[in-house]
């Protein structure tokens, strides 16, 4: 005969999914009423914070190459916290994440882990919204601008621990053309930038490997564009790009966006008007003393829906990534898609 009440807390001290192996292999007379492994389980006292918490791990195999350690860690990190092992998946050059994730998804994760830069959060944001299952992000790759706007410093231990012992923050993400973003999208200079700088580059000088890139864009030449702010009236500038975010700072912590909240229900919007160069000197003298980008050089609007037309063909990107060229862009806020995991 079993003590169900011992037996219970073999299983409160080894996890449902360690105690899910040891149910298979002990083999004993059941208590009267209880006919069969249902009812047994039925029948325990298992802690329900420990009842078989599931990590999915979305990783690009690059990001963990160059940090040595990292599977152990993570693991070590889960096994500390009760949690069940975690499940790896890899990202690959036709998979940035998003399919992966939908695959991790048949697991019923409570976690899933972003493991990369702002393409693969992306990715795995794409995969996840409207789920309700939270993200966890990991910023071990490029550009992680999406982590350091909620918060999540760039020490790989302090991300991970954050991902388990953070608090679930809803957020919202933009759609651009129907792709999906989490942190910002943009045409003409800003997806130039994109485009034009190296992620060696981008690794060994952080935002100063842009600097090369914004020249070569200055003398692309600017585009007449026409805008429409929700039900708003057509407006008419010259620009040399725009750039719509759910949040604000760029790297170094530099400030486009100021008044960016990726939890209010907008997202925001800067013009880079194409003016004298006296105006770009202004721009810049504000941005060196007080790492704002401000000024004559830039105009911004909130909004929930955006259209935009340019006489010209211009590159753009998402979150990062540079997506093709268009003439035409239509973006639109998804209020409280996203569930991410932000330090308590």
């Amino acid at each position: 005969m079993i003590d169900t009440e011992a037996f219970g807390h073999l299983i409160g001290s080894a996890g449902f999914c360690s105690a899910s192996r040891v149910v298979t292999h002990v083999y004993v007379r059941l208590p009267q009423g209880i006919r069969s492994g249902v009812d047994l389980v039925k029948a325990v006292r298992v802690d329900p914070r420990r009842d078989g918490l599931r990590v999915a791990v979305v990783v690009h195999p690059v990001a963990v190459v160059e940090h040595s350690g990292f599977r152990d860690l993570v693991s070590r990190t889960a096994q500390d916290r009760g949690w069940c092992e975690p499940r790896w998946f890899e990202t690959t050059r036709d998979d940035a994440g998003t399919g992966v994730t939908a695959l991790a998804l048949r697991d019923h994760p409570h976690l899933v882990l972003a493991c990369g830069g702002d393409g693969t959060v992306n990715a795995v944001a794409t995969g996840l919204a409207h789920t309700g299952v939270a993200m966890g992000i990991v910023p071990i790759g490029t550009g992680n601008l999406v982590a350091r706007n909620l918060g999540i410093g760039s020490a790989v231990e302090d991300a991970v621990a954050s991902a388990f012992d953070g608090v679930d923050r809803r957020v919202d993400m933009g759609l651009l053309d129907g792709r999906p973003f989490v942190g910002m999208g943009g045409i003409g200079l800003d997806a130039e930038m994109v485009r034009d700088t190296s992620p060696r580059m981008k690794r060994l000088l952080g935002w100063p490997a842009y600097l090369p890139a914004v020249l070569k864009g200055l003398r692309s030449g600017a585009s007449r564009v026409a805008v429409r702010l929700d039900d708003g009236p057509w407006l008419t500038r010259r620009v040399l790009g725009a750039v719509v975010g759910n949040i604000g700072a760029l790297q170094g912590g530099v400030s486009l966006l100021p008044e960016a909240d990726p939890a209010d229900g907008l997202l925001d919007l800067a013009l880079l008007r194409d003016v004298h160069t006296r105006g770009w000197l202004v721009t810049a003298g504000r941005l060196i003393g007080s790492r704002r980008v401000d000024g004559p050089a830039v105009e911004r609007f909130r909004f929930r829906r955006l259209e935009l037309r340019s006489n010209r063909t211009k590159p753009f990107e998402v979150d990062g990534e540079v997506c093709g060229t268009t003439r035409t862009l239509k973006v639109e806020v998804d209020p409280g898609a996203l569930v991410v995991k932000v330090p308590a």
